[in-house]
């Protein structure tokens, strides 16, 4: 999940994405209507209502319970609006007082991820995927979310049931290169890379790796501690500065505001391995 939340952001409402589909917590489409912005079939509308149920909606934060009738008017007023769509999730913020709570949004984000990997494991060239490096499982479950687990990239494919990381992070990008898919497309480069530097260096499969040698890693790093660093976008700007100031200062360091500070970096690396992950420096 803190990967996938900068990239989708957090939202609690119902909105519709920039394919005018309605979708709500992180990026977790509630639509089952085939065509990109155009209204639904009764059809895909009655199946919509079904995956939007799958929640419990309350009104407004805290609030009673809605109905299916309060989901279903909630739902209807937001598809309604596909001309907002560009506006981003702002937009449709009091289109409806649905509210999902963010217990219901972290459970709905983890059935998404194993009923994506349940189909995932069904294809051929991803059978062996639970033996696979945690950053390349990463990497392909960042494309599921994005895309579906039946993805069509042949090529991706390939690399994928030989094993090759290194190919797949030159096939693992998808379109429209604009927003944050250029960001999720960087990431799960960078994550496929990694697995093949796992794999060649024989480093502990389980364990995400982490690249602290550049800005971009350094972010990630920060993110995954749930720090704000900003965009990972491997700028070096305001933002991902007072996130390092701000962890030194957690750390019980003089704040110097550098990714490249030793003392930060050595805190970095121990709070990293605590956590699970496997930091590298070099």
């Amino acid at each position: 999940m803190t990967f996938n939340a900068p990239l989708e952001g957090v939202v609690n409402w119902l909105y519709c994405d920039r394919r005018g589909w309605v979708s709500t917590g992180i990026g977790n489409k509630m639509d089952e209507t085939a065509q990109e912005m155009s209204a639904p079939s009764e059809q895909e509308r009655a199946a919509s209502l079904r995956l939007a149920n799958e929640v419990v909606w309350t009104h407004g934060d805290g609030g009673p319970t809605a109905t299916e009738d309060d989901v279903a008017l909630g739902w209807d007023a937001v598809k309604s609006r596909l001309d907002l769509a560009a506006h981003g999730h702002l937009a449709y913020e009091d289109l409806s007082d649905l509210r999902l709570s963010r217990d219901e949004i972290d459970s709905l984000v983890l059935r998404k991820l194993d009923a994506m990997e349940s189909v995932l494991v069904g294809r051929s060239e991803f059978a062996a995927f639970a033996d696979w490096p945690a950053n390349a499982q990463l990497a392909t479950l960042s494309t599921c979310w994005a895309l579906g687990p039946m993805f069509r990239f042949p090529k991706f494919q390939t690399h994928a049931a030989a094993a090759d990381w290194s190919g797949c992070a030159e096939e693992c990008a998808f379109g429209p290169h604009e927003g944050t898919i250029v960001i999720r497309n960087a990431l799960d480069r960078e994550h496929f890379l990694l697995a093949e530097r796992v794999t060649a260096e024989g480093l502990p499969f389980e364990s995400i790796a982490m690249d602290l040698t550049t800005v971009f890693g350094v972010q990630g790093a920060l993110i995954a501690l749930g720090y704000q660093p900003g965009s990972q976008d491997g700028a070096d700007g305001q933002r991902t500065q007072a996130a390092t100031s701000k962890f030194e200062a957690d750390q019980g360091l003089q704040p110097t505001g550098s990714t490249t500070d030793r003392a930060f970096l050595d805190a970095l690396v121990s709070r990293l391995a605590e956590s699970g992950f496997n930091p590298l420096t070099t």
